[in-house]
C-alpha cells in the first residue's frame, strides 16, 4: 500500500502527501470535502491541489460549476521519480565537474599554507611526516634547530614523541639534524647530527623539511605548527640546510 513516507521521498510536501492519500481513497472529490478529513487547513488543502496538479498527479472536471478533484494514472509518480534521478544524476556530473575544476587549481597553486594550533595539530604534522616517509615520498627529514625527547615533552605529551619514534624505528625514516650547542642530544641510528652555535636558531622555532612541505613548530604558550607545501620553497630550505650542515661541527 501506499505510504505518506513513500510520497515524501518523491518531494512532495507533508500537506501534498496527505492530500493526495486522502484522494487515493475518495477517488473524486471537491476540495471542501478534502479539507474535512483532515486537520490541514482549506486554503492550504487548495494550495496542494494546485500543486498536484501543476505536477500531474491530479485533475478535475466540472459539475455544477464545481471542481471535483481526482488523481491521475499513478503511474506520474514513477515519472516523478525518474525526473528526479534525472536531476541527481546531472548535479552530480556538475558537482564533478566543479571538483575536477578545484583540483585542477590546487594543481597550479605554488604554494599551500596551512596552520594548526596545539598538541591535535603537532600530533597531525607528525602523522603526515610518518605517511610520507612510508610512501617513499622522501629519502629523509632535515630539522633546523632540533629538539631531543626531554625538551619536546615539556610541550607536548610523552606519548606523542613515544608513538612518533617507534613509527620512525619501524619505517626506518631517516633524518640530518642540526642542534643549538648546549641543548641534549638525541641519538640514534637513523639520525645523523651536527651542531651549530646558538646564535643561528630562535629557540623557539624547530624547522622541518620533508619532500615538498616546509614545517615550523612554535613552542610558546600554546604550540603552533605552520605547514608550507611547495616545491619551490621547499627546496630554498634544503639548499639552506645544505650550507649550515657544511658549516657545522
Amino acid at each position: 500500500m501506499l505510504q505518506k513516507s513513500d510520497l515524501l521521498e518523491l518531494g512532495l510536501t507533508n500537506n501534498e502527501a496527505e492530500v493526495y492519500l486522502i484522494l487515493l481513497g475518495l477517488k473524486e472529490s471537491k476540495a471542501y470535502d478534502i479539507a474535512k478529513q483532515t486537520a490541514i487547513s482549506r486554503s492550504h488543502v487548495y494550495d496542494s491541489l494546485n500543486i498536484l496538479l501543476a505536477k500531474g498527479l491530479v485533475n478535475y472536471i466540472t459539475k455544477n460549476k464545481k471542481r471535483f478533484y481526482r488523481i491521475t494514472d499513478p503511474e506520474n509518480l514513477i515519472s516523478i521519480l525518474k525526473e528526479k534521478e534525472e536531476r541527481l544524476v546531472k548535479k552530480e556530473e556538475e558537482l564533478r565537474g566543479k571538483l575536477h575544476e578545484l583540483k585542477e587549481k590546487e594543481k597550479m597553486t605554488p604554494s599551500k599554507v596551512e596552520i594548526y594550533e596545539g598538541v591535535e595539530g603537532i600530533k597531525y604534522v607528525l602523522n603526515d611526516i610518518i605517511k610520507d616517509g612510508t610512501e617513499k615520498k622522501y629519502k629523509e627529514i632535515l630539522v633546523m634547530n632540533s629538539f631531543a625527547k626531554e625538551e619536546f615533552i615539556k610541550q607536548v605529551p610523552e606519548y606523542v614523541w613515544e608513538r612518533f619514534w617507534n613509527l620512525r624505528k619501524k619505517y626506518r625514516i631517516l633524518s640530518r639534524q642540526l642542534f643549538a650547542e648546549g641543548k641534549e642530544i638525541t641519538k640514534h641510528q637513523y639520525i645523523k647530527v651536527k651542531i651549530l652555535p646558538k646564535s643561528y636558531f630562535n629557540d623557539k622555532v624547530v624547522h622541518s623539511i620533508y619532500g615538498n612541505k616546509m614545517i615550523y613548530f612554535i613552542f610558546s604558550l600554546k604550540p603552533l605548527v605552520i605547514k608550507i607545501e611547495s616545491e619551490e620553497i621547499s627546496n630554498l630550505y634544503k639548499n639552506q640546510f645544505e650550507i649550515l650542515w657544511r658549516t657545522a661541527k
